[in-house]
């Protein structure tokens, strides 16, 4: 499913830098998103097809104090998809409990997540969480630029999937953001796909680029405070089911909440 392969693109952490001894902290986010897939199949007999659904999902991150960073535990409290979600409501039912580890290294990079408690669920479920943790830093001043370069290779049989990306970020100055005092960060987001997926009439070869932009604040202890961002991918898919490549777009949007 193409779906999986632009989740989510949000949850940040808490990056401050504290005493070894400090015990593990724990927040909660929801994380609201909206993906729309259109397809022009009108070389392959078909027409154009459009697909949009919603789901919403709440997490809990615990953070605790490690060599030169924090170890990351993520687990899914819940997840729901609207009448339109590709993915059955079981699926989204079953994976209550899926969890994940990673490391948050001391400059606020968070490493891959890998999943602890292996199943068909918290596999087809991982999509929507790999992107939750922008790169945060702590102490960041306005004007500020950084980026982070990364290349995600998704396999699953014969599906096998390269997403490279460039996120390159920007500080744009204090405000305030739920109530509570915030430094607001800018984030701006390139990719390239290219890899193949199976579908009932043979292989298909899936490429293409994408851009998106969003923004998204921290406290100045360096709690993350959520953020807003959109996505957008244009990618053809070509196979012996059609004569000439058809055109898919690709629109994401995703919205984070930290719970108090």
């Amino acid at each position: 499913m193409l779906a999986r392969f632009f989740g989510c693109t949000a949850l940040a952490a808490l990056v401050a830098a504290t005493p070894a001894s400090r015990a593990p902290v724990t927040t909660k986010y929801r994380v609201d998103q909206t993906l729309t897939q259109d397809i022009d199949a009108t070389s392959a007999g078909k027409g154009k097809q459009s697909l949009t659904f919603s789901t919403s999902s709440f997490i809990t991150l615990t953070f605790a104090d490690s060599a030169h960073g924090k170890a990351v535990r993520v687990v899914v409290d819940s997840m729901h998809g609207d009448s339109t979600a590709p993915v059955p409501a079981a699926v989204f039912d079953s994976a209550k409990g899926a969890e994940f580890r990673a490391f948050l290294s001391e400059t606020g990079k968070l490493s891959e997540l890998e999943a602890v408690n292996v199943s068909p669920a918290a596999s087809r479920v991982q999509g929507f969480i790999s992107d939750f943790f922008p790169w945060v830093k702590a102490g960041v001043k306005s004007g500020e630029r950084w980026a982070d370069t990364s290349s995600r290779a998704t396999t699953d049989g014969t599906d096998s999937v390269v997403v490279r990306r460039v996120n390159s970020y920007r500080v744009l100055g204090n405000e305030t953001h739920a109530a509570r005092k915030a430094v607001r960060i800018a984030s701006e987001y390139q990719s390239s796909v290219a890899g193949t997926q199976p579908t009932p009439n043979g292989p298909a070869r899936i490429e293409g680029a994408g851009k998106g932009a969003g923004t998204y604040f921290v406290s100045p202890d360096g709690r993350y405070l959520g953020g807003d961002w959109q996505l957008r991918s244009a990618l053809t898919i070509s196979g012996a089911f059609a004569d000439e490549p058809l055109p898919i777009t690709i629109t994401q949007t995703t919205k984070v909440t930290a719970l108090e």
